[in-house]
């Protein structure tokens, strides 16, 4: 029985960045071994045990066969007689076909090590394109490092799922997952370049141009992350992106309308809850008054922090809202992701960090009128109802605007 630590943890540890979890294979044992040793069994379709102390995942060596379509089309199988090799033969990349054993021993048979120090993403074996989900993953690991660039024949096959529709059968819950990780890469633009590159997008976010390639408003929404002004959750990055054919036509050279119906048909693919729905309703009613949020009157931005609850739900409100703030001023000052002179880069970074203080600006104002309790205890009568300490309220925090304003 010997264990070698594989895949991400070797990954990030040679690019130099956080290790976030460590992952196991091991090679020549049997399920009995592993849980006789303390192990607890939780894979269902294959042998994963997790270790009774540090919580990491253990998967015994295995190899798989493509018997169906999708990610979930696959037999597998796990035998003592597995070797390293042929278990690291079934990843995805040579990135991620990496191997240490216990003594520290370096186990690169498809010279990922190599890719990695010329940044380059090529799949291991012929087999990738049995997996539609690694179009996603080739996607999101793109985003750790602006100079990664896809091997020719990687993308080719990449084009190749994208053609025979293998997308499709991915389950929308995947996506999401693969896409809320690749928002919190160091690139996340890089992940939309692939996506429009290969031909994916349409396929996973239905309504999108099938036919914009790099000069895409997804993109643009990945470099203005990237210069990330405000820390915005994952779930609330993703509802950007959401929101992105609505402002297309008015921050894009991208004329393509979306329809009613589109965005009928995005929402229901993507499985929004509730609440998300009410809030992309509501901040995409609200897109002229957060266009001109600055020049509004004190009411007017009172009325608009109503209607967009901001007070019950401050943090997700506001993290949108400065995003939306950044979008829309942008708007026809596309950040196309061919701006290659240092004098257009320049100029960007100086609109970005002007729009910066006008974000400061903002959160003050908004902290300030969110919570004024303290203030307005002293004014509540006892023998008032709901609604007329609502009103109430609505006042103080009218009268603290216009005070703030006046300054």
């Amino acid at each position: 029985m010997k264990i070698y630590l594989v895949g991400g943890a070797l990954r990030d540890k040679f690019l130099n960045i956080p290790i976030k979890d460590k992952d196991y294979v091991v090679v020549g044992s049997t399920p009995e071994e592993m849980i006789k040793k303390g192990f607890k069994p939780i894979g269902k379709d294959f042998p994963v045990f997790i270790h009774p102390d540090t919580k990491y995942e253990y998967a015994l060596a295995r190899t798989e066969k493509k018997i169906g379509i999708g990610y979930h089309g696959f037999k597998f199988y796990a035998s003592p007689k597995v070797n390293l090799d042929e278990d690291l033969k079934r990843r995805d990349l040579t990135i991620n076909a990496i191997a240490q054993d216990e003594d520290g021993n370096i186990y690169d048979p498809y010279n990922g090590q190599i890719d990695i120090e010329k940044r380059i993403l090529r799949h291991v074996s012929d087999a990738f394109i049995e997996d539609p989900l690694r179009v996603l993953r080739v996607a999101r690991f793109a985003t750790l490092d602006e100079k990664f660039v896809i091997h020719k024949d990687t993308l080719s096959l990449l084009k190749h799922m994208v053609l025979n529709e293998e997308l499709k059968s991915l389950a929308i819950e995947r996506v999401v997952v693969e896409i809320k990780k690749g928002l919190e890469g160091k690139k996340p633009s890089q992940m939309f370049r692939c996506l429009c590159e290969c031909g994916a997008l349409n396929q996973i976010l239905p309504g999108t141009n099938p036919n914009i390639k790099t000069n895409s408003d997804y993109v643009e929404l990945g470099l203005i992350i990237e210069k990330n002004i405000v820390n915005i959750p994952p779930d609330n990055k993703f509802l950007l992106i959401l929101l992105i054919p609505f402002f297309s036509k008015n921050f894009s050279s991208n004329k393509k309308n979306f329809s009613a119906n589109d965005e009928k048909n995005l929402l229901e693919h993507l499985k929004l809850s509730n609440t998300q729905k009410k809030l992309y309703e509501s901040l995409k009613l609200e897109k002229e008054n957060i266009d001109n949020f600055f020049s509004l009157k004190p009411k007017q931005k009172l009325d608009c922090l109503n209607r967009l609850d901001f007070y019950r739900r401050p943090e997700i409100t506001f993290a949108i809202l400065n995003m939306l703030l950044i979008l829309n001023t942008i708007k026809n000052k596309s950040l196309k992701s061919d701006l290659s002179s240092n004098h257009e880069l320049k100029q960007q970074d100086n609109f970005i960090k002007n729009k910066s203080t006008l974000l400061k600006k903002m959160e003050h104002l908004l902290n300030t009128i969110i919570d004024i309790s303290g203030q307005t205890k002293q004014s509540f009568d006892s023998t008032m109802d709901g609604d007329q300490i609502k009103i109430q309220i609505y006042n103080e925090r009218l009268m603290i605007l216009k005070k703030l304003e006046s300054q």
